[in-house]
């Protein structure tokens, strides 16, 4: 289904984000954090997503990652979006355990969120997998399983809109292919 955007909204989000994630920079290449959100903003508008799931990928990160609340959100931006944003946000805290419990935890979390959520994280896969598994085949070696799992998990955005739910599981089967001849080349180099 297309949907007309609301380029003013999208573009209030944008200054939104620039302005929450200040000079917070990518952990891999040093740009601003909010290149990663405008990524997936459009990997939303790729797919054709309302104005109000756009606004939530621009958003997605600043619950978790900076000073913004939810009812900041919701007076900025409206219940839809910030509902959105919250759907994505990680529940777990260290004080959940082990990395692979707090993970778990958090894929059950996003089962439960809407196609919309699921939508985002799609996107945010997709952007996030690349850059991991070109930067850091270590932790690669942790992340692209647990993004495979949390795929495995978005049933209500493979029912809704597959071809994005589509791209992010090739996105995730591409890091398992290249984080294993990455291996294979480290281990004949040795």
């Amino acid at each position: 289904m297309q949907h007309e955007l609301d380029l003013g909204k999208c573009r209030a989000a944008r200054e939104f984000a620039i302005r929450k994630h200040g000079d917070q920079m990518r952990k891999y290449t040093g740009e601003p954090y909010w290149h990663h959100c405008g990524r997936v903003a459009n990997q939303l508008i790729r797919y054709c997503a309302s104005t109000e799931i756009v606004v939530a990928g621009w958003l997605h990160d600043t619950l978790e990652d900076t000073d913004a609340t939810y009812e900041e959100l919701v007076k900025e931006f409206g219940v839809e979006s910030a509902d959105i944003v919250l759907e994505v946000t990680n529940v777990s805290r260290s004080v959940h355990g082990t990395r692979p419990m707090r993970k778990r935890l958090d894929r059950q979390y996003l089962a439960g969120a809407s196609w919309r959520g699921q939508m985002v994280k799609s996107a945010d896969t997709i952007d996030n997998v690349p850059s991991i598994v070109a930067h850091d085949l270590h932790f690669a070696q942790v992340y692209v399983p647990e993004k495979r799992e949390l795929m495995l998990t978005m049933i209500d955005i493979r029912q809704t809109c597959f071809p994005i739910w589509s791209f992010a599981w090739d996105v995730v089967k591409a890091g398992e292919r290249s984080i294993a001849e990455q291996l294979i080349a480290k281990r004949n180099a040795a």
